[in-house]
């Protein structure tokens, strides 16, 4: 049984400037989210902010709420939909702008035109007192700066190996983060990013309020991140993997060609799959694959269709 991932204490800024991404490895491989700082991430934990949420979704039988989590270095957009009901309804009980911290998956999604959305998939959201903020931003604060400057040794000594690093207290997951840093993003002014954590410091010893701190949402930020380099291909899929996509695959095929307007309803395509033991997480899993793949795509939120 795979083991879940480590929710990465960062902030929205961060995030944001995360325009790289790598495939695990074996089955049922995670994605991962590469920051120039120096996260390899795949689940987050995030305080901030939290704006009151609205439904994005165009089906009522398949509600997909949406909200903004602003801190003190920028907005990244938190959505929950019928994979996450627990965090849905946590989301949709917001009943104004309210202090709360969040834990889910991060996604990148390119549009067509290079416009990159990067939004945090809510799998639990709790509101919190101030006290409790500050307490948050501390501890991310402190891995952030301490990753921040793991990546600034290592890109001005490319080739200290794992173990002097690791004499610093530096976990491996960090100095593997760190390395693909420095690869992936041999040009980022890593310096303004932390100048801009100054403001989370300054939150955090009470000189600046919590909600003046607070980013305005952003505007729309174009991908423009450098070449990345060959990523290792992916293992081959075993037996049962592709089994079970061949099933996710004829089930979708089978309400597309039934449906009237040439999409497979979500919902129904989870419900079929589960009578071939598909659960519905697997059945997630495997729609976020297939989709990174370029096989499926779902360009109405809940109606999915072939690529």
């Amino acid at each position: 049984m795979a083991l879940r991932e480590t929710a990465w204490r960062t902030f929205a800024g961060e995030l944001n400037a995360a325009m790289q991404e790598e495939h695990g490895t074996g089955e049922r491989a995670a994605t991962y989210l590469l920051s120039p700082y120096g996260a390899r991430v795949n689940r987050v934990l995030m305080a901030g902010i939290l704006s009151t949420p609205e439904p994005i979704g165009k089906d009522p039988a398949q509600p997909f709420w949406r909200a903004r989590l602003a801190d003190p270095t920028g907005t990244v957009s938190v959505t929950a939909g019928a994979f996450q009901p627990r965090a849905m309804a946590q989301l949709r009980s917001v009943p104004a702008p309210r202090t709360a911290m969040v834990v889910g998956k991060v996604h990148l999604y390119r549009g067509g035109d290079a416009t990159a959305y990067i939004s945090v998939r809510a799998e639990g959201i709790r509101t919190i007192e101030e006290t409790a903020l500050r307490g948050i931003y501390a501890d991310a604060l402190a891995q952030s700066l301490d990753r921040l400057d793991l990546v600034e040794k290592l890109a001005r000594e490319p080739d200290l190996p794992d173990d002097r690093l690791g004499t610093h207290g530096a976990p491996a997951a960090w100095v593997r983060a760190a390395r693909e840093s420095v690869r992936r993003y041999p040009s980022v002014d890593r310096a303004a990013y932390r100048a801009a954590l100054k403001n989370v410091l300054e939150v955090v010893e009470g000189k600046r309020p919590v909600l003046a701190a607070a980013a305005p949402p952003p505007g729309t930020l174009r991908v423009t991140p450098a070449e990345p380099p060959p990523s290792a291909p992916r293992p081959a899929p075993s037996a049962e993997e592709r089994a079970h996509e061949s099933a996710f695959l004829d089930v979708l095929d089978e309400l597309v060609d039934g449906s009237s307007d040439g999409y497979a309803d979500l919902k129904e395509l989870v419900q079929r799959l589960a009578e071939h033991g598909l659960s519905a997480e697997a059945a997630e899993e495997m729609l976020d694959r297939l989709q990174e793949d370029g096989v499926v795509e779902e360009p109405i939120v809940g109606r999915l269709r072939r690529a």
